[in-house]
């Protein structure tokens, strides 16, 4: 659900809680910490947890950027000379980087995240307490604005702590407040139980605002991306829409030419049966299923090239032989071919065929090679270039 960032307020109503300081918590959000601070916490909430501990919130925070960060290859904040800044995704690379060989190609479940996090503990330390500094007290500083900044960081969490626990709970003012520890992460979260009813009430509502306002601080983030609200919640993404009918796109031609498929990456043969379609650019980061970017693939071998990019090499290879499949649909001597094939690739419109330069450049009648190839070309390149500049992996046969 779409909903105007400044707007929670309108939308929901409580006679006994100030929404509108709720609605603040998102604000001078530099590093983006809060919005995946409060999102853990909401997780908790569901999980019927009232009491947690900076560190359980920190793990969650952790399960829950992880496939924006390793999958999407998204930036959660500012860089400097191409290393993470922002202490939430320079934890996650690390323990990709810890873990990798154990987990190799698969994105790990989160019981299996969460012992990996147990177990690389060590080496997650340094960023984890980089998170307990501010953002924990920062958070809530609607519901203290009164009182001045002097509450809100790690030099005065003293005075804070006692600020929150000498007020009066009576008003049910505060969100949480914070039972004191002297580790920091086992510094405990006290939510609000007329809060947490209230959240509890209006879950859906307040995790679609959160998640839209995160979607725009991250777009932000990763300029040009695309896709990118439906990245920073892959839980509730549709599933991946089926490649049946550009598959029987392909299939057609082998039918009506008598001619094989054939793999551009190795030249081999392949069987009408037992291929798959490739996205040439992964589809983890176009977000779609466009016919300008799939071409035939063995099964193995598309496993095999997972969520990384082909060699740049490919790109001539790729477009030599989208323009086979363009010219038998719309250079074909044979009439009746064309025909068949046109029928196929119509069916593709409203899934494979969405891109304004495809369908009114590429995929129209009058191409000719030279012309088709250099169109493909260039619109393939941008994305390519743009997706190797979010450090996708290269694959190697």
């Amino acid at each position: 659900m779409k909903v105007d960032s400044n707007k929670l307020s309108t939308i929901l109503y409580s006679n006994k809680l100030d929404v509108k300081k709720f609605e603040n918590l998102l604000s001078n959000n530099d590093q983006g910490y809060k919005f995946f601070w409060l999102e853990a916490i909401l997780k908790l909430i569901a999980q019927n947890r009232q009491l947690f501990t900076f560190e359980d919130v920190i793990d969650e925070m952790i399960v829950g950027a992880w496939r924006m960060v390793t999958y999407y290859h998204l930036r959660l904040g500012h860089t400097v000379n191409g290393n993470a800044e922002n202490f939430l995704e320079h934890a996650i690379r690390i323990l990709y980087e810890c873990s990798k060989k154990e987990i190799g190609n698969k994105t790990p479940s989160k019981d299996r995240l969460m012992f990996l996090i147990k177990k690389y503990q060590d080496n997650l330390m340094e960023d984890k307490l980089h998170l307990t500094d501010y953002v924990p007290y920062r958070l809530i500083k609607p519901f203290v604005e009164k009182e001045g900044k002097e509450y809100i960081d790690r030099k005065t969490y003293g005075r804070f702590i006692a600020y929150l626990n000498a007020f009066t709970k009576a008003n049910h003012e505060f969100f949480y407040d914070i039972v004191d520890a002297k580790n920091p992460l086992m510094r405990k979260i006290r939510l609000n139980e007329e809060w947490v009813n209230f959240i509890i009430q209006n879950y859906a509502v307040i995790m679609g605002w959160l998640r839209f306002n995160k979607a725009l601080f991250i777009q932000d983030r990763n300029p040009g991306v695309p896709g990118v609200m439906y990245k920073v919640a892959p839980e509730t993404e549709e599933k991946r829409k089926s490649l049946k009918n550009a598959r029987e796109l392909w299939i057609a031609t082998v039918d009506v030419t008598g001619r094989p498929l054939y793999e551009i990456y190795t030249g081999n043969e392949l069987s009408i049966d037992e291929f798959d379609l490739d996205h040439f650019v992964p589809r983890s980061y176009v977000s779609n299923d466009e016919l300008w970017n799939l071409t035939p693939m063995a099964k193995n071998l598309n496993s095999s090239k997972n969520n990384k990019l082909p060699d740049r090499r490919y790109i001539k290879d790729f477009v030599k032989y989208n323009y086979y499949l363009y010219s038998l649909i719309f250079a074909n001597d044979s009439k009746d071919q064309a025909a068949i094939l046109k029928h196929y690739f119509d069916r593709c419109e409203n899934q494979h065929l969405n891109a304004v330069w495809a369908t009114e450049k590429l995929y129209i009648p009058g191409n000719t090679e030279e012309q088709f190839r250099n169109i493909l070309e260039e619109n393939l390149s941008l994305v390519y270039d743009s997706a190797k500049l979010q450090e996708y992996e290269e694959w190697v046969i």
